[in-house]
């Protein structure tokens, strides 16, 4: 039923007044479908995890908005909530460049998702070439450690071995330093806009052993860094590569291209493919078809440049002033 029901504005079919729809059910046309048109659909929640869940529901995640004056509700729901623009106690349209940085999850991306106004933007549009060994480094957390010996381990080449260290190093700056941090450049007064990164769901490897086993140690470490669940796909030969595995949240499989295709057709909503080279015609076709970022960029020891592609971008606003006063949140509690 209506509860305000839209009207064709003087007999034009591409022009209608606004509709407020009662009562969609879950899993409805109206709950999973996008609608671009001036209609707002009121769904009942039991409680504000069952409303997360119902607005997580649909394969879109372009924004999504909370009201509420309780502090826990507000990190709950900006915990678990799947979009890209988050708003809390303010209106959900007007994205301003670096203020809001906007850009979606899900199905509501393409690409790596690197959001208009926000600090990866331009970084998205050239190429990019390692010359030199990166300076910054810090040191590697020991979960990112274990996989960084058994890649030492395995690897001969001089080389490469200090191409790997450097490169784990420089992975666990960006993260210290950027990636790992909530950034606020913006600082209005009354007002939070943070900008923060979240690991992607899955990211496929597809790489062919030991022609790309630096390559390979490098995404495992950047994945690793990143807290984003790897799974590594090789081909049916590569048994001496399979200890990639044994790290958490490293799952390697053998299986040729066809096998690896299916697994790209049933992969979940914002999986990416992050390939050491370019891929074939026919993997590049089934992860279009499910609408799969695929990166076949060159793998770069640099992690401001490499950790991206395993990240999602949020951008949230908060407004924390009431009736013209300023609401200070406690020291530590997010605003």
């Amino acid at each position: 039923s209506w509860l305000l029901k839209p009207k064709m504005v003087g007999g034009n079919l591409r022009l209608w007044s606004p509709g407020i729809k009662l009562g969609v059910k879950p899993n409805s046309f109206f709950h999973r479908t996008e609608c671009f048109g001036p209609v707002l659909g009121l769904m009942r929640a039991d409680n504000l995890d069952h409303a997360i869940e119902l607005a997580n529901a649909p394969e879109f995640g372009l924004t999504s908005g909370l009201h509420s004056l309780d502090r826990r509700e507000i990190k709950r729901w900006r915990d678990k909530i799947q979009a890209g623009n988050l708003y809390i106690n303010r209106h959900i349209t007007g994205a301003i460049v670096q203020r809001q940085p906007f850009g979606g999850w899900k199905a509501s991306s393409v690409g790596p998702g690197g959001k208009a106004g926000g600090p990866n933007y331009v970084l998205q549009l050239g190429r990019w070439w390692q010359v030199t060994t990166p300076k910054n480094q810090a040191e590697v957390s020991n979960e990112v450690n274990v996989v960084l010996q058994r890649c030492l381990a395995m690897i001969k080449d001089d080389a490469s071995l200090e191409q790997l260290d450097a490169a784990a190093r420089n992975y666990a700056w960006a993260w210290q330093a950027h990636y790992g941090q909530e950034h606020d450049p913006s600082q209005i007064l009354g007002e939070a806009n943070d900008f923060r990164y979240r690991p992607c769901p899955m990211v496929l490897v597809r790489a062919n052993g030991e022609a790309d086993a630096v390559d390979v140690c490098k995404i495992a470490l950047a994945a690793h860094t990143c807290g984003t669940p790897l799974t590594i796909s090789l081909p049916l030969t590569a048994t001496q590569w399979t200890w990639w595995g044994s790290a958490n949240d490293i799952h390697v499989i053998l299986e040729d291209e066809a096998a690896f295709i299916q697994r790209i057709q049933q992969a979940k909503v914002d999986t990416r493919l992050r390939s050491p080279q370019s891929v074939s015609a026919d993997i590049r076709r089934a992860a279009n078809e499910v609408n799969m970022a695929v990166i076949e960029e060159l793998v770069l020891s640099n992690g401001r440049l490499e950790l991206r592609y395993y990240l999602r971008e949020q951008a949230i606003s908060y407004t924390y002033h009431r009736y013209g006063n300023i609401i200070t949140p406690p020291k530590g509690e997010v605003r």
